[in-house]
């Protein structure tokens, strides 16, 4: 979905919605430059340095495009539902002026490489999303809440406004007192200098007696009574309130993210928080220490694309191409088979929109399942599936809780293995005729059969094998049931492969997370970032 200021307050809530459900959060941002000047780290530059240089692009720099992705886990199907968001975002407020004194740096390789991959500027600038840093926040709500309870400072009058001033402060003294004026007296100004000394003379002279407010080049004044000024009151702090909350703009959505505490997930990550946090937060720490502990009291769990890629065993070797396109190329080989697949979402359908902040986000998140996936599936012993172990530990476990003999657990298999018995008995015919032990009526299995029906028949009582007195059978009969037994074994190893297929059709769950956040894998790749070309290859982000 794409988001911009004309329906950023309309999908607001929807955004909320996506992030309170979620199970993680993907991000991806554009930039307006990386680099103030030419980029000249190495192996040999120390950590220090790097994030100096980062630090100072990110002050300078804007982020001028954010990609939102959650991904909430379907266990009717066994897939992810991602809700992909592209946010268009502007240094306006929330009339749409950009305040003085706001100044950006453009990097022309940067602005080039956006053209080249359709980037629209024009939206960017007419549409972008307002936004205010916390501080800049603070400012407006102490200076819209002084104007609602007319604490303004005065300013001095100026020789070139006195008379005209004291025009004005006799003109509306003479309209309050006189019993036939009009309810109300407009007064014409020509400049904002004018305006703010008429509210500044009325407040003076009758604050709990007349009320002034600007109407299109003129100020519109009105008597007003005591109850209607306390109203009037209510209604003003009402609309601070909202006012203040939708300065916010996009920084309301960062609060979000931060606050429900859930992974954040991206793409060399370092470098996207960094001008996130400087433009919605407030200014980077001068060290290094500071600015982990920044990342970690915003963001506590953060999860980089790039380094569990060549950290986790179980991609060792795997990717050729550490980029995020090489990524999507990885995650889509034979080897990653049977990880759970991604919903997606109609925008990108028919069409790649590769480098738009939205898309990149959600093919991010995307491959960070995949990989954590192929990370859980290799930490079972001899690479089983999780839900073939799953099941085989479930069929143990109901054999060793059932009262019944081997032969009676394999009871749903009877008509095929009394075939079977026939063929021993007929190979090895006894030496004397004798009286054939009768054995307990086994009930005929359901072509299909839920596992509360293998449970139900488990804890049926003992008695209801009812097992009948049978004559003493002659050692060539034993040896003959023997063998059955064991081609019995025989069978369900042949079939074993069959037997499961039949099960995992109907019996067991399928649909189960493919990975734990919690689980030892996955936290071991949490809160580290990758760094880039550099002698420390990566940031710890709880390291002392």
């Amino acid at each position: 979905m794409e988001i911009v200021r004309e329906n950023f307050q309309r999908e607001l809530p929807y955004i909320k919605e996506a992030i309170n459900e979620c199970e993680f959060i993907a991000i991806d941002a554009e930039f307006s430059g990386l680099h103030t000047e030419p980029n000249r780290r190495t192996q040999n530059t120390t950590l220090e340095e790097g994030y100096g240089d980062l630090r100072k692009s990110a002050s300078k720099f804007l982020t001028i495009q954010i990609g939102i992705s959650t991904f909430k886990f379907d266990p009717s199907n066994g897939s992810y539902l991602a809700k992909p968001f592209n946010v268009f975002v502007f240094p306006t407020t929330l009339t749409g002026y950009s305040p003085q004194g706001r100044c950006f740096l453009t990097e022309a390789s940067s602005l080039d490489f956006l053209a080249k991959n359709r980037f629209d500027f024009n939206k960017w600038v007419y549409q972008g999303v307002h936004y205010m840093t916390k501080d800049e926040e603070e400012i407006y709500a102490r200076e819209r809440t002084k104007a609602v309870n007319n604490e303004m400072d005065n300013i001095d009058v100026d020789a070139a406004n006195t008379v005209w001033l004291q025009d004005v402060i006799r003109r509306i003294g003479e309209w309050k007192d006189s019993k036939n004026a009009l309810n109300f007296i407009n007064i014409q100004t020509n400049n904002a200098y004018q305006r703010r000394l008429v509210y500044q003379e009325v407040r003076r002279y009758w604050p709990t007696e007349l009320n002034a407010r600007g109407q299109g080049g003129h100020i519109n004044i009105t008597k007003i009574t005591e109850k209607e000024l306390e109203i009037q009151q209510q209604q003003r702090q009402s609309d601070l309130q909202r006012d203040i909350e939708s300065s916010r703009g996009f920084r309301e959505v960062i609060d979000i993210l931060s606050a429900c505490k859930k992974p954040i997930v991206g793409h060399n990550i370092v470098v996207d928080l960094a001008y996130i946090l400087s433009q919605f937060v407030g200014p980077l720490p001068p060290t290094v220490e500071g600015y982990k502990k920044m990342i970690h009291k915003t963001f506590p769990t953060v999860m980089d694309t790039k380094y569990v890629s060549y950290t986790a065993n179980a991609l060792k070797g795997l990717a050729f191409d550490s980029s995020l396109g090489g990524l999507e190329n990885m995650v889509g080989t034979i080897n990653f088979m049977g990880c759970p697949r991604i919903s997606k979402h109609q925008r990108y359908l028919s069409r790649d929109l590769s480098h738009e902040a939205g898309y990149d986000a959600y093919i991010t998140g995307s491959i960070m399942i995949r990989m954590l996936a192929l990370i859980a599936k290799n930490e079972v012993p001899d690479s089983t599936p999780l839900i073939k172990l799953d099941i085989e530990n479930k069929k143990n476990s109901q054999n060793e809780k059932r009262p019944h003999s081997s032969k009676d657990s394999k009871a749903f298999k009877a008509p095929k293995k009394n075939v079977e018995s026939k063929k021993a008995a007929t190979s090895t015919p006894p030496p004397a005729p004798v009286a054939a032990p009768v054995p307990a009526p086994v009930p005929a299995a359901p072509k299909k059969f839920s596992y509360a029906d293998i449970v139900h028949r488990q804890r049926a009582p003992v008695a209801a094998a009812a097992p009948a007195v049978v004559a003493p059978t002659p050692a060539p009969v034993v040896v003959a049931v023997v063998e059955e037994e064991e081609e019995e074994d025989m069978e369900e190893s042949e079939s074993s492969e069959s037997d499961y297929d039949y099960i995992q059709e109907s019996d067991f769950p399928v649909h189960e997370k493919p990975f734990s956040w919690q689980s030892p894998s996955v936290t071991t790749l949490q809160n580290v970032l990758h760094w880039g070309r550099s002698s420390h290859g990566c940031i710890n982000l709880v390291s002392s």
